[in-house]
């Protein structure tokens, strides 16, 4: 609807929709990090993170997490690649 009012042409409406894209992105992320960190007690003993190292275990949401970030990324560094881009 906004793209609309604001009547964006196609170069400006194609980065409005990948902006949006991305501050959803990086606002559920956010938001995920923070409840694992909140849930398995590292803001308040930040030394639990690297304690024991290599020798620990780490939590399946935590795994899950870093598994769905390192998707994510790895899905747009091709779209960065052959994005037409003019000078």
């Amino acid at each position: 609807k906004i793209n609309r009012k604001k009547h964006f042409s196609k170069t400006k409406h194609s980065k409005f929709n990948e902006s949006g894209q991305l501050s959803a992105f990086y606002l559920f992320s956010f938001g995920w990090g923070t409840s694992i960190l909140l849930s398995e007690n590292f803001l308040s003993n930040p030394v639990s993170l690297w304690e024991g190292y290599p020798h620990t275990l780490m939590p399946f949401q935590m795994k899950f997490y870093f598994i769905c970030q390192l998707g994510y990324w790895l899905h747009a560094l091709p779209e960065l690649y052959f994005q037409k881009t003019k000078k």
